[in-house]
């Protein structure tokens, strides 16, 4: 079987529908009900600010989740680039260590080369004369 993606939405919109579903359910009730229009009227302010309410409990709810999700993944990111500049750093003392002990060679290697070209052309005047 193939894997399935679940981007956390699936849930979101059960709920949702069984929000919807509740409150389609209870305007119906409200209005086929036996009341007086003004009985009517004050239920269904009644319900719509408990709606307004619960909506904005969620909506602050949901909010201070995601912010503390947000947060908790800053949080990780930066130490997970804290790690990587870290071992970036070493890598860099590293080859700046190795490139540092290549140059000495290298000097070294062209102070003897100059030194036996002297010799060489010290000898091959000194065999001139």
């Amino acid at each position: 079987m193939g894997d399935r993606y679940d981007d956390g939405r699936g849930i979101s919109m059960l709920i949702a529908g069984f929000g919807l579903g509740t409150l389609v359910g209870t305007v119906i009730g409200l209005l086929i009900a036996p009341k007086s229009g003004k009985e009517l009227r004050a239920d269904i302010a009644e319900f719509s600010r408990d709606s307004y309410e619960k909506a904005v409990e969620t909506g602050r709810e949901t909010y201070g989740r995601g912010r503390e999700a947000a947060r908790r993944a800053y949080e990780a990111g930066r130490e997970r680039a804290s790690q990587y500049s870290s071992a970036l750093g070493d890598r860099m003392h590293g080859v700046r260590d190795s490139i540092g002990d290549a140059a000495d060679r290298l000097r070294r290697a062209v102070a003897a080369g100059a030194d036996e070209l002297k010799r060489h052309e010290d000898d091959g005047a000194a065999e001139s004369a």
